[in-house]
């Protein structure tokens, strides 16, 4: 498969990582120091917690490898692990426009509807949700990075959860090797 472009993409992958990846990733998790993301003064973020990876991190490796599979050639890429609790309401969408796609993985949580993401429309000042998937371990999402999105850990219904982001740019048409 040759992509031509990123644009309005929104694709569900389940079963991502193979269960022995996932399993050392899972190991990881347990051993590793999550900072704040935005600081303790900025309370808009004040739950999510990272680890940056490394380029040559087994996680990164193993995401461009099925990236690749699925037609997307990866020229440079942030990868993080993210950890997130439940908030009182919902953030503000945001879009990762530095980017041109997100591959966003669900490593580890309850298989919760209301722990996965929020897709949105922007409507003048307003965001309107078109979209939600739910969290499942070894899911991922990968999509185009200008569509708005939030977690919806917000309500009862909801979990912590640790995942893999990756913001990654890409050259559309190039033939894969």
């Amino acid at each position: 498969m040759i992509l031509q472009q990123t644009k309005d993409i929104l694709l569900t992958k389940d079963n991502f990582f193979s269960p022995k990846v996932l399993a050392e990733i899972h190991k990881e998790l347990s051993t590793l120091k999550f900072t704040n993301v935005c600081g303790i003064n900025n309370t808009a973020y004040k739950r999510y917690f990272s680890v940056l990876l490394p380029t040559d991190h087994f996680a990164v490796a193993e995401t461009i490898k099925t990236l690749k599979e699925l037609g997307f050639i990866i020229h440079n890429n942030h990868s993080y692990y993210f950890f997130s609790g439940k908030d009182k309401e919902v953030t503000n969408p945001h879009c990762d426009d530095s980017y041109k796609l997100n591959c966003l993985v669900y490593l580890k949580g309850q298989p919760l509807l209301n722990s996965g993401t929020g897709f949105y429309d922007k409507i003048g000042d307003n965001y309107e949700l078109n979209s939600h998937i739910g969290f499942r371990e070894n899911r991922a999402i990968i999509f185009d990075s200008t569509i708005y999105h939030t977690s919806l850990q917000f309500n009862k219904d909801s979990g912590v959860r640790y995942v893999m982001a990756n913001f990654l740019n890409y050259k559309p048409g190039e033939k894969i090797k």
